[in-house]
């Protein structure tokens, strides 16, 4: 671990939690048991308030750290006071030779998606030891502390996809957001090749579907707005649903709750859109 980590702190969100900090005495963990489960946007909170550091760096719990993760881009951040966050390149941890993504801006044809920058191709040298601008934070990041704190933290409306939502107010506060491709970090999930790969993590997790759903019912809704042709527009591209259905009943274990699951989370993300009340909270 780099010299200059001041603390690491795991935020368990788990089932059946396990005590790390008698593995990891050296490196000062501090790790916070939760009483119950409240996914991911509210654990970064949780974590990054736990802290007192000036730059703090999340990862997701299915992510690798590599030599270079974490210097790459404190780096870069350091270095320069205008930025407010900026993310590694992802690689796939088992075929680091296929990217899993570069860079997530958002589509300005389209205003409802990403455009996944390199997305399941392999390395492209052109590509990297690159600044890319990102309108999300996947897998892992570092944060200026003063750009988190500026817009409040996480909106934990978006119980899971809430790192789009961050990096929009940051950037609406002055903050810039980027990608930086000559540091990795390796994410732990299956590469592409077998039916319903897309959606594994939702096949193996049941609550987390609902939230999903409705986070995505939230954020282009506040992107669209509130007009009749935008809830038609977003109703429309919500047709993603159905291949990620397909992928629960191939892949999921608990198919019952999975649908419903899914089920639950389209018909909230309805009422919240035609309700008008997907305002940011923050």
């Amino acid at each position: 671990m780099p010299s200059d980590v001041a603390s690491v702190v795991v935020v368990d969100d788990s089932d059946e939690p396990i005590d790390l900090t008698k593995d990891f005495e050296s490196i000062k963990l501090k790790q916070i048991f939760l009483d119950r489960r409240v996914f991911i946007s509210k654990a970064k909170n949780i974590g990054w308030r736990n802290t007192t550091a000036q730059y703090v760096y999340f990862i997701d719990d299915d992510n690798v750290v590599g030599e270079k993760t974490i210097s790459a881009v404190f780096g870069i951040i350091s270095k320069s006071e205008p930025i407010g966050a900026i993310m590694p390149a992802v690689l796939y941890k088992s075929r680091p030779e296929l990217v899993w993504v570069y860079a997530t801006p958002l589509s300005r044809r389209w205003g409802l998606k990403h455009e996944l920058i390199g997305r399941n191709a392999p390395r492209n040298p052109s590509l990297e030891n690159r600044l890319l601008s990102t309108d999300a934070l996947p897998n892992a990041s570092i944060v200026r502390r003063k750009a988190i704190e500026s817009v409040n933290g996480f909106d934990e409306t978006l119980v899971i996809n809430s790192s789009m939502d961050l990096c929009l107010r940051m950037k609406a506060k002055g903050w810039k957001v980027l990608s930086y491709t000559g540091g990795f970090v390796y994410h732990d999930v299956e590469p592409p090749g077998q039916l319903g790969w897309w959606a594994i993590h939702g096949a193996i997790d049941p609550g987390r579907v609902r939230f999903e759903i409705r986070d995505w019912f939230i954020l282009a809704s506040r992107l669209r707005g509130n007009q009749k042709l935008s809830r038609i527009q977003v109703i429309v591209a919500s047709r993603f649903v159905v291949p990620n259905l397909l992928a629960y009943l191939v892949r999921g274990r608990q198919r019952i709750e999975l649908v419903r699951s899914l089920i639950t989370g389209y018909l909230e993300g309805l009422r919240i859109m035609f309700s008008g009340s997907a305002r940011s909270s923050s």
